[in-house]
């Protein structure tokens, strides 16, 4: 069995944002348990997908500014190329070195303004953004944990695999979001279960607790 790291706050709000997509799901099963055909049950299945997929993007720019801050804090230690790369106003220079604002606070509020602006849905995106505080090759050591957790170490998946999983569930996220989630064929709503929605945010779990691992093992 795959041996988990300590998890960070970010990590912990980012379950706690999960639970809330997996109640939606719970309570479109019981509604369809009983009977109810007042509303489309199926959009509580759609709203725990969005749920699902903002809980990542959310997760991703706080665990990124949690460990940025973190190498900044520790100077003498070797740093990520593209945290070394990663420019600051001097203002913001100004401000720590003559103590008039705590470093944490002046990164933080500066990684949000430039990191912020960001999306960290996709693959390559989550990629980038953990570039900023590791040098892991992000989705090859993802596939590695994976595998480990889920078939003894035995190579089942492929990282391309992996990524074409999360990339089709931003996807279908990006189509309930700005369309409605409707088939340009026949302009009616794309079919949705309550399994496929559970998945849907199993599958981001697994995959945002094996980017832990690998950013982990890594430093």
């Amino acid at each position: 069995m795959l041996e988990y790291p300590p998890k960070t706050q970010a990590f912990l709000d980012f379950e706690r944002n999960l639970e809330y997509a997996k109640q939606l799901v719970r309570a479109g099963q019981h509604l369809d348990a009983i009977g109810v055909s007042a509303f489309d049950v199926g959009d509580l299945h759609r709203a725990a997908w969005v749920q699902a997929v903002a809980a990542l993007d959310h997760w991703v720019h706080q665990e990124v500014y949690h460990r940025a801050i973190l190498l900044a804090q520790q100077p003498g230690i070797p740093k990520p190329r593209k945290f070394r790369e990663f420019t600051i106003p001097m203002e913001l220079f100004e401000d720590v070195h003559h103590g008039t604002v705590p470093l944490d606070q002046a990164l933080r509020k500066h990684l949000k303004q430039v990191v912020g602006r960001k999306t960290f849905q996709g693959p390559e995106d989550i990629k980038d953004g953990f570039a900023i505080v590791s040098d892991v090759a992000l989705w090859e050591q993802v596939t590695k944990a994976i595998n480990s957790e889920r078939f003894g170490g035995t190579e089942r998946l492929t990282a391309k695999a992996i990524k074409q999983m999360l990339g089709a569930i931003v996807w279908r996220r990006n189509k309930i979001a700005h369309e409605s989630d409707r088939d340009t064929d026949d302009d009616r709503k794309r079919h949705i279960s309550a399994e496929a929605a559970m998945e849907a945010i199993e599958t981001v779990e697994m995959i945002a607790a094996s980017i832990l691992v690998a950013v982990d093992r890594a430093s």
